[in-house]
């Protein structure tokens, strides 16, 4: 019975501190999966660098979401050529804003996967982490 309790308790903290990926949702879990699959690291070198991988998407993702969240709301005005001049001024300003902050988050995120990855590697994360899945 102290075997039980024991795992069962094991199984509680594990499940508590599980990475933000089961929560990030697919889009990102793949993601994940997929600059880990072509970068082929080594078992060690990859639990290092799975954590500030999914950490780069997440933040990235924070930076990218809210002009491609309301791109989306208007996709339908979008195509039918039906934007008000608000609704292009936000968009266009929404743009300018995810410009601006997302150098400044890659430059931060290549210098922290340098850390972990030789330098071929982590360039080679970036330009995975931006390649379009299907």
């Amino acid at each position: 019975m102290k075997h039980f309790t024991y795992i069962a308790a094991m199984l509680v903290c594990l499940a508590v501190g599980m990475p933000t990926t089961a929560q990030a949702g697919p889009k990102r879990d793949a993601r994940v999966a997929y600059v880990l699959k072509n970068l082929r690291l080594k078992s060690d070198v990859e639990a290092k660098f799975k954590p500030m991988l999914e950490a780069f998407l997440k933040e990235l993702s924070d930076v990218k979401d809210p002009y491609e969240d309301l791109k989306d709301e208007l996709q339908d005005a979008i195509d039918g050529g039906k934007l008000t001049a608000a609704q292009c001024d936000k968009l266009f300003e929404l743009k300018q804003k995810q410009e601006e902050q997302e150098p400044p988050v890659l430059r931060k995120w290549y210098a922290k996967f340098k850390t972990v990855l030789t330098t071929q590697q982590a360039y080679r994360a970036m330009k995975l982490s931006n390649d379009k899945l299907k």
